[in-house]
């Protein structure tokens, strides 16, 4: 039986071919120049590293990476940036994306007030779920995946930033994921996600010295640099 084509893979993963073939490089598969023909289980592995984005009608795969993550985050997403994170996708495909899933009515911004040291108002992103549509891709939308996360030390707990969290710091070295030995430049990465689960995670999770080294950060938005300075006065309580 014919194996699964470099095409079809892109096709069922929803991305393309040249990803494909990078990928199975990385992962030892072996390649013929330009061609390639995987086991169900070589596929498998191809998914778990790539993620996977099922087809859905009317939607580019950007848009069904943003709309899931936007359906996985009931809280709501607090920016563009913060939406890119955890789609996994450039903070300018996802603005793109929430353009045109805005001007369709599936993704609507909200207001909402976020505990983080003090009240502070915010317009966050969410998935419409009262869309005529919604229905018709949910199903589809539990389908995607995002890539593999590399942690050889998975080891979760107070010291250690959650795997939840993982699409904030997807390319950052285990070792900075302790919060003993990286609480400011935790604190400085949460800032600039502007993303609320992980904010109110370091609310009570990081130190005030971590949240005032993160106040530092270069280039830090003047509303961020506040917050920072809010949650270690929080802290410091």
């Amino acid at each position: 039986m014919d194996g699964i084509s470099a095409s079809a893979s892109a096709a069922k993963l929803g991305t393309s071919i040249p990803r494909v073939m990078r990928a199975a490089e990385r992962l030892g598969i072996r390649t013929s120049p330009g061609r390639l023909s995987l086991s169900k289980a070589e596929y498998e592995r191809l998914g778990a590293e790539l993620g996977r984005t099922p087809p859905i009608g009317g939607l580019s795969p950007t848009e069904v990476k943003v709309l899931a993550a936007l359906r996985r985050a009931p809280l709501g997403l607090v920016s563009a940036r913060a939406v890119a994170s955890r789609a996994g996708v450039s903070p300018t495909a996802a603005s793109r994306a929430l353009r045109d899933l805005g001007k369709s009515k599936l993704a609507h911004r909200r207001g909402a007030v976020l505990p983080l040291g003090r009240a502070r108002e915010a317009s966050l992103w969410h998935a419409n779920v009262l869309h005529p549509r919604w229905i018709e891709i949910a199903g589809r939308l539990d389908e995607v995946r995002p890539p593999r996360l590399r942690d050889p030390h998975p080891k979760e707990g107070r010291d250690r930033v959650p795997a939840r969290l993982g699409h904030l710091f997807w390319n950052v070295d285990p070792a900075q994921l302790d919060t003993g030995r990286a609480g400011g430049f935790i604190a400085r990465r949460l800032l600039r996600s502007d993303d609320p689960e992980g904010l109110a995670w370091g609310a009570t999770h990081l130190r005030p010295s971590d949240w005032r080294k993160g106040a530092r950060a270069r280039g830090l938005d003047p509303r961020l640099r506040a917050t920072a300075e809010n949650l270690a006065a929080y802290r410091s309580r």
